[in-house]
């Protein structure tokens, strides 16, 4: 199995365990996908970080032995990403898959809405009443 030196997760080279594991974990994006959907599952060098000020205060020796772990969904031309940070490379899958799933679900919350007040505000100028 790789480790966070090597910032790159090769399907092919990782144990059956962390490979099950993902291929679990992106059943979740399935209600947000379409079959042309691509799904990308990197590992990134952690130590990038400490170039953002959010992680100038983190301890380098830490960091270094921390899983920086990208998912990415993308479908024609449009991307969407989230990462998360995590010594254990099972919880950082875990937690950048249910951040993406968070934002998936405000983005797809704020499309239902705006087509409720736009089917409200059709009712209305036509004269008819919702109930």
């Amino acid at each position: 199995m790789e480790t966070p030196s090597q910032p790159q997760i090769d399907l092919d080279n990782i144990g059956p365990e962390v490979r099950s594991y993902i291929y679990q974990a992106m059943l979740d994006f399935q209600p947000f996908t379409t079959s042309s959907t691509q799904v990308a599952v990197v590992a990134k060098d952690p130590m990038k970080l400490l170039k953002l000020e959010e992680y100038l205060d983190q301890d380098p020796k830490l960091l270094r032995k921390s899983w920086r772990i990208s998912i990415a969904l993308s479908e024609d031309g449009t991307q969407i990403e989230e990462e998360a940070v995590h010594e254990d490379i099972y919880v950082a899958i875990r937690l950048a898959k249910d951040k993406l799933v968070k934002t998936l679900t405000e983005i797809q919350d704020q499309i239902i809405s705006s087509q409720d007040r736009v089917i409200q505000i059709k009712t209305a100028l036509d004269g008819n009443q919702m109930h």
